[in-house]
């Protein structure tokens, strides 16, 4: 009798085991299913590469793949730029024999810039499904380009061209000539940025020992367009300053001085439109930009012109216009990786901006008045050189 009980307590003893692993193996199937280690935001943030085999603690923050498109990014650079002298070329400062113009001394194309520094920053923050604010500044402050002449001896006459005639320049003994420039611009555009990331197919890269911070197991790619706002201010000075030694009544010698002056500026304001491409390895990747727009070109300029002694034979005047304009850059970076975040770049810029009033465009030498109320903003300027900088991204 006891063996018949204990046999009926151990069937309903098993069978409410059975009910109880059914049970648990219901609740465990009603759970969501644990995120995918190849979910789509992946490519987006830094994730497994699409097909990666590797496991979580293969692929830990040390040893991350690279971020395509990153929440924030932004970099820091130091550029040599160099700009043309595309003002009309006219004479500045030419010989004369009893009044009459001969050979020219001084023209507006002898002043040449050399490269000079310039800095650039951007930064971007990501917004939604793969959209981005950036922003960016670039300034180029005190480009000069000068020349310094003189009479190659007692019988060379030089004077302005045209018929102005002065005190100081008409046997002038020396003549400093200096051109000057500043460029600031400053750029707001809305990003869009696709990417995407894939393993080595290189089994002996697949399993070379990474390097220590560096996601060195994918080669990633991106394509950026973007559109936005843009100003650029350009402004601009020449001087033309002259000095004669004159014999006084006493038998000392007075320097008498006068200069020439114009002050130019531009305001350009706009929207452009751009792309960048970019793609990266273990240690080495590159990046190409361009972007270009058409521009409203707010210009002025302002001159005059001294006499010894402070006489004003050019009272200060001017002129003021709104242009179009045209600006286009190009860029092409080398990038090398130092760790997951950190980049050192390097590389080739150039700029064109067309539509300009250049400084010794404005030159009038003529000797009657109204003068000097001109405006010709025609000009062009065109920069370029090598920039170096380091990066970062999130």
């Amino acid at each position: 009798m006891n063996a018949k009980r204990w046999s009926v307590r151990g069937m309903l003893w098993l069978a409410l085991a059975a009910q109880t692993a059914a049970w648990a193996s219901a609740q465990q199937a009603s759970q969501p299913a644990p995120a995918s280690l190849e979910a789509a935001d992946s490519l987006w943030y830094g994730g497994l590469p699409a097909g990666a085999a590797e496991s979580r603690t293969a692929w830990s923050p040390s040893y991350a793949p690279c971020s395509p498109c990153p929440r924030v990014y932004g970099y820091a650079e130091g550029l040599f730029l160099e700009r043309s002298n595309d003002s009309f070329d006219q004479p500045m400062i030419v010989e004369t024999i009893d009044g009459n113009p001969g050979a020219t001394f001084l023209s507006t194309s002898d002043l040449d810039f050399n490269f000079d520094p310039a800095v650039r920053a951007v930064l971007g923050v990501r917004l939604h499904d793969g959209w981005a604010i950036e922003g960016s500044y670039l300034g180029l402050r005190d480009s000069d380009a000068s020349a310094f002449i003189t009479p190659p001896d007692d019988e060379t006459n030089l004077t302005f061209p045209g018929g102005l005639v002065t005190n100081v320049i008409s046997g002038v003994d020396r003549i400093y000539a200096n051109y000057s420039s500043s460029l600031y611009t400053a750029e707001l555009n809305l990003v869009h940025c696709r990417g995407n990331c894939s393993a080595w197919s290189n089994p002996k890269a697949a399993s070379a020992t990474p390097v220590a911070g560096v996601g060195n197991r994918s080669r990633c790619q991106t394509f950026e367009w973007f559109a936005g706002f843009r100003y650029l201010s350009l402004n601009e000075g020449l001087n033309l300053y002259g000095e004669r030694d004159q014999q006084t009544h006493d038998g000392t010698v007075a320097v008498e001085h006068g200069p020439y002056d114009i002050r130019t500026n531009n305001n350009l304001y706009g929207g452009q439109l751009g792309a960048r491409l970019r793609g990266w390895g273990a240690r080495l990747g590159w990046e190409a930009t361009g972007k270009a727009g058409i521009f409203g070109n707010d210009a002025q300029q302002e001159q005059y012109i001294l006499d010894f002694p402070d006489f004003e034979l050019r009272p200060l005047t001017g002129a003021e216009d709104v242009q179009v304009a045209f600006l286009g850059e190009l860029s092409l970076t080398a990038i090398y990786r130092l760790t997951d975040v950190w980049s050192l770049r390097a590389g080739y810029n150039v700029i064109w901006v067309s539509g300009l009033a250049l400084a010794p465009d404005q030159l009038d030498f003529s000797g009657t008045l109204p003068a000097g109320d001109q405006l010709r903003s025609t000009g062009s300027m065109f920069l370029h050189g090598a920039s170096c900088g380091v990066e970062a991204r999130w």
